[in-house]
């Protein structure tokens, strides 16, 4: 165990600079504690820089999101699929009236280029695998409000879907209407709802794939109160920034929303605007008419993923944190580097200190194998050694020493005189090629042993360099 609390010390980072007042060799003081904390600290650090390093592999880490509102003059939207569909709700549910046999409600779409109708209707019809439902698919919306024209933008266009009573002046091959009766029958009754369905679209930020959400809205399906219903689709372009360490854009433009204003009005208000945008003559009740196109307000999000650079910004600062625990260290260490050197102070006046070893906050431990030794009361030899301590501080202040070496020069001064002082600047000792020769030698033979020889005294005496003459054993 000693020895794994010793090897704890060298992996002490928070270590403080050995003041030379000390008898140490390393380059820094470190302590049990200081390793304890260096591993936990460094643990901490790693844990989080691994945690957050996968949360942004994964995408999971928050995007920066800001979003702001634009008037469009030109925007196009392709209808690639069936993102708008038509369905009728119908309670009793026994006669689809969009179907292609026996047709009762023919839903007639238009395409108003500007404010004309140029072309005959396309009619359309329900599927046996989707009945009651129609589908717009395959357009193309144009918002043209530019008042300078470009050539090469498209002209306005919007998409006009009437639900008028069947007629053979628009049928198409392999369609037929229902007899008058079943007609007249079926319109007479109530049926339910009119439900527009428009898929829009959301980005998971997590995945950065398009999500479609299907918004519902509903009006009630009367065939004696028609109704004219506006849709403004409204048109979102998203610009994703998802580089690494440098810009990489990425733009989208899709659905988001969209706006419904509905009127009531009369059986042949279809058929009246129909006739004065065009150059056709129609006649036909309508019970329904929805007319779509893309709203000149839009909304422009820019989605930037973190960098490499902002997340090790972020990881630096949590470590940075995480790290303010070496103040406390050192603090520690400083304490604890000062109460050792203050130690062997008191130790060099009063060797029975020897005998007491110090716990990690440097307090006096007493063992069970020197407890039967101790004369002195355990609770006063704990408040002499904090009095001693007290003196040790006052004592290895560099003050302290210069004045206590004034006070031995004084003392030599009066006791040899000054020419003796004078003549200790010449003083020293001649470098001896045997005592280099025998320096390991004499490292290793220090702790040994040797039988008491004046001849023998006189060839250590040789081998002692004076430089060690006086220095402190450990």
């Amino acid at each position: 165990m000693k020895n794994f609390l010793d090897q704890l010390e060298k992996l002490d980072i928070f270590g403080v600079p050995i003041s030379l007042l000390t008898n140490k060799e390393n380059e820094k003081f470190q302590s049990k504690l200081g390793g304890i904390t260096t591993i936990v600290v460094s643990s901490l650090s790693l844990i989080y820089f691994l945690y957050i390093f996968v949360l942004w592999n994964n995408n999971q880490l928050a995007p920066t999101i800001s979003s702001k509102q634009e008037i469009l003059g030109y925007a196009e939207f392709e209808l690639k699929e069936s993102v708008i569909e038509i369905q009728l709700l119908d309670f009793l549910g026994d006669i689809d009236p969009f179907k292609k046999e026996n047709n009762i409600i023919t839903p007639l779409l238009f395409t108003f280029i500007n404010t004309s109708i140029l072309e005959e209707p396309i009619p359309l019809f329900s599927s046996e695998d989707q009945p009651y439902r129609i589908q717009l698919k395959n357009l193309t919306i144009v918002l043209n409000s530019l008042s300078n024209q470009d050539q090469m933008n498209q002209q306005q266009r919007q998409y006009s879907i009437v639900l008028a009573r069947c007629s053979q002046d628009y049928a198409i091959f392999g369609s037929y209407c229902a007899d008058e009766n079943t007609i007249n029958d079926y319109l007479s009754r109530f049926h339910g709802f009119l439900y527009i369905n428009i898929y829009l679209s959301k980005l998971n930020i997590v995945t950065k794939e398009f999500e479609q959400l299907k918004k519902q809205y509903y009006t009630g399906f009367d065939a004696n109160k028609p109704f004219y219903s506006q849709i403004m689709l409204k048109q979102q372009k998203t610009i994703i920034d998802d580089g690494i360490l440098f810009n990489n854009y990425e733009e989208y433009n899709f659905l988001n929303n969209y706006e419904i204003i509905s009127q009531e009005t009369d059986l042949k208000f279809a058929a009246k605007v129909i006739n004065l945008t065009s150059n056709f003559s129609y006649d036909f009740d309508s019970y329904g008419c929805y007319l779509f196109r893309i709203d000149n307000i839009s909304i422009i999000e820019e989605v930037s993923y973190p960098k490499l650079g902002q997340v090790l910004a972020q990881i630096g600062s949590i470590i940075q944190l995480i790290f303010l625990l070496k103040h406390i260290i050192i603090y520690y260490n400083n304490l604890l580097l000062e109460n050792l050197l203050f130690n062997s102070i008191i130790k060099m006046y009063y060797p029975e200190f020897k005998e007491y070893k110090f716990n990690l906050l440097n307090q006096i431990q007493i063992s069970n194998k020197n407890i039967n030794n101790i004369q002195i009361p355990f609770h006063i030899l704990t408040k002499m050694h904090q009095a001693l301590l007290k003196g040790a501080r006052k004592k290895c202040r560099l003050i302290n020493v210069l004045y206590e070496i004034s006070r031995i020069q004084f003392i030599l001064q009066e006791k040899f005189g000054d020419q003796f002082l004078f003549q200790s600047h010449q003083m020293g000792s001649k470098l001896v090629y045997k005592e280099i020769e025998q320096d390991n030698q004499r490292k290793s033979n220090r702790l040994q042993i040797k039988p008491f020889d004046s001849m023998e005294i006189e060839n250590q005496s040789l081998c002692i360099e004076q430089l060690e003459l006086l220095i402190q054993q450990q």
